[in-house]
């Protein structure tokens, strides 16, 4: 059975978020322009803070982020994010793994992850190109 911290499902403006515990893995997928960023996103901020003072030594996450498209507030929300993130990876007990996808003519995607990835030294970002079907 799925076991689940949070699903979220995507609108018109806001993206699949998804952390499935039996995966370890974080997923956040499509677009991100909600109204009010800070509404959609600080739940999700909190959840995770308050997930990963709870794992033990040894955890993994497996975090994908593959944004069609997101705005500046999303940006500042997922610096936020990230920095929760970071924060628990400096303790080498845990890992944290990034991919970031990107659509290779999307330069201000490579360039927005590439950025999180100067700022955020504790985590693994690794750049995949999408594959286009």
């Amino acid at each position: 059975m799925k076991e689940f911290l949070f699903a979220i499902k995507s609108t018109k403006n806001t993206p699949d978020v998804i952390l499935d515990l039996n995966e370890n893995r974080l997923s956040i997928k499509g677009v991100s322009y909600p109204e009010d960023a800070d509404k959609f996103y600080d739940p999700i901020c909190d959840s995770i803070r308050s997930f990963l003072n709870q794992i033990s030594a040894g955890f993994s996450l497996n975090i994908t982020v593959d944004y069609d498209y997101f705005n500046t507030s999303t940006a500042r929300m997922l610096y936020k994010l990230f920095a929760i993130i970071d924060t628990k990876a400096k303790d080498d007990r845990y890992n944290f793994d990034l991919e970031w996808m990107y659509e290779s003519d999307d330069f201000d995607m490579i360039d927005s992850g590439k950025d999180f990835d100067y700022m955020f030294k504790n985590l693994s970002f690794n750049f995949c190109e999408k594959q286009l079907i």
